[in-house]
């Protein structure tokens, strides 16, 4: 009878290649918690034809609901913190603190609702502006019949319209999941009308101000100009050194040092290069505090929008389908991928050409604060003393963990932890290529 119950309860799964525990959670629905619960012996890379045990059902509950604060509230921003806010209505950082106990700064969230002292004025919520589409006279909207490996965004690419268009098009469709075969209806081409004022003039506007803000002064040009002018000549090739790297860290492009050395073809260790005048290698100069600072202060970016994280979903599906696939150094397709020709495979999806280093993609993107990880973006790691020399893509983020999917050399196309020991230690930075 015991035996029965738990042949009821309990189910086991052979390990095939390229498995991990997460990816065993999310086939069965359960946590990984669960399953290492049952199977202590599971953590780490799992051996093949291992066999586990898991649970039938998942025992995890939904998360409790946040009770909304009563007296005086504010709700989070886009790029907000507990800093930002408290010198925004000019009240202490620790008072901010103590009144919302429950609330972890380092985890603030956009739209949470934070409390404020008595007392404190907060300006009324601007009403969001509404996107209407305008509808053709007697005219339905265009039925597409979806094929195989077809997602919103591959289909909102092919009719010219945008993710969030087709979505309002299609509210039949449950968290964007399509099957073959499927109807999905287009939305007619007709101009949107946006009520208020005209979104596209808004952001012309606010990049007109951001060039504004970053163009330099006559005299800070001079500056700069005075600065590269007084430094050193050459640069001898280190092994495995490229072109774009070395421009870059003495801030020319590939075309200036091609001009400046016309008979380097191609680089080889011990080469001497020719720089422009006397230039210093920026690690060489000493940092100013202001330079130091800007390095360390995390740059805080918006949340993707829609179209975003629809290419997000589109792109881990598409990785996802080469899990097992085997390491083969230099590898850039199924036959076999290293960790940046597999990064570069994936994004060419979407018609994105990344350079074929892991520490030139380093380079690519805004590299974000650890905090603001979201699925799509890169994740980088130095595995060995030079810098830089692995990389993979964010899968999944929780409170607690990074999941990221990657080409290892030991099993090849895997989905990893950033809380592995191995990579705990090693990791480096993460960049938003998306949005």
């Amino acid at each position: 009878m015991s035996i029965f119950v738990f042949s009821q309860q309990k189910i086991k799964h052979k390990v095939v290649k390229g498995e991990s525990v997460y990816s065993i959670a999310k086939k069965y629905n359960v946590t990984e918690k669960e399953i290492l619960d049952l199977n202590p012996k599971a953590k780490g890379v799992l051996a093949l034809d291992t066999e586990l045990i898991l649970p039938k059902y998942s025992k995890k509950k939904d998360e409790p609901k946040k009770v909304i604060p009563k007296g005086t509230t504010y709700k989070v921003q886009n790029g907000e913190s507990f800093y930002t806010i408290s010198r925004k209505f000019n009240v202490g950082y620790e008072t901010l603190t103590d009144l919302n106990p429950e609330i972890k700064p380092e985890n603030l969230q956009i739209g949470e609702v934070i409390r404020l002292p008595k007392g404190v004025k907060v300006p009324k919520e601007e009403k969001t502006k509404e996107v209407t589409r305008k509808s053709k006279t007697n005219t339905k909207n265009q039925k597409h019949i979806v094929g195989s490996g077809e997602s919103f965004y591959v289909i909102a690419k092919k009719y010219n319209v945008s993710v969030e268009e087709l979505r309002q098009a299609n509210p039949q469709i449950v968290n964007d999941k399509l099957d073959v075969k499927d109807v999905v209806f287009i939305p007619s081409s007709e101009a949107v009308i946006v009520k208020g004022k005209n979104i596209k003039e808004e952001k012309k506007k606010i990049i007109e101000e951001e060039k504004t803000t970053l163009e330099l002064t006559q005299k800070e040009k001079e500056e700069i100009k005075e600065e590269i002018d007084s430094l050193t000549e050459n640069h001898r090739v280190e092994p495995r050194e490229t072109k774009f790297g070395i421009a870059k860290k003495y801030g020319l492009t590939v075309a200036e040092l091609d001009a400046l050395n016309p008979n380097v073809k191609e680089l080889k260790a011990g080469q001497v290069l020719v720089l422009r005048k006397n230039l210093v290698a920026k690690e060489d100069k000493p940092k100013t505090i202001q330079e130091y600072e800007e390095e360390n202060t995390p740059t805080y970016v918006p949340p993707m929008d829609a179209d975003a994280i629809t290419k997000a979903e589109f792109l881990i599906s598409k990785a996802s389908e080469c899990i097992g696939v085997r390491y083969r150094s230099g590898g850039s397709d199924r036959r076999g991928f290293d960790c940046s020709g597999f990064v570069s495979y994936t994004f060419k999806y979407l018609e994105m050409n990344l350079p074929r280093s892991s520490w030139e993609m380093a380079n690519v993107g805004i590299k974000i604060d650890r905090s603001q990880a979201q699925k799509g973006d890169l994740i980088f790691f130095k595995t060995v003393r030079s810098g830089i020399s692995h990389v993979g893509m964010i899968t999944e983020v929780t409170e607690n963990d990074i999941k990221f999917i990657h080409s290892s050399t030991n099993n090849g196309v895997i989905v990893s932890s950033v809380n592995e020991a191995y990579y705990s230690r090693r990791f480096v930075q993460i960049n938003r290529i998306l949005n």
